[in-house]
């Protein structure tokens, strides 16, 4: 667990690894950090099972951005930018 003088990305790190990628791994899935702006904008990448996966927005809002909003506070917004038409083994299909 991050310490109190921890950096923002050691703190969204630590919530994406300890608390985040445990439940979407049950589902083949991974959440990667890519960068944090200066206005607390939090863009994230998904991988295997969530990359394609057509509840992808759903683990978003109602999973990873809540999560990581109510864990650290200084977090304004949770952004994807994974392409999600090039997933080769998505968890659940798209139609």
């Amino acid at each position: 667990m991050p310490g109190a003088g921890s950096s923002l990305v050691e703190r969204v790190r630590y919530v994406i690894d300890s608390e985040i990628n445990p439940g979407v791994a049950s589902h083949g899935g991974r959440v990667s950090l890519v960068e944090i702006s200066a206005d607390g904008e939090v863009v994230l990448e998904f991988g295997g099972g969530c990359h394609g996966c057509k509840q992808v927005d759903v683990t978003l809002k109602d999973g990873v951005e809540k999560t990581l909003r109510e864990r650290i506070p200084e977090i304004r917004a949770v952004r994807d930018r994974t392409d999600h038409s090039s997933g080769s083994a998505p968890y659940y299909k798209r139609a």
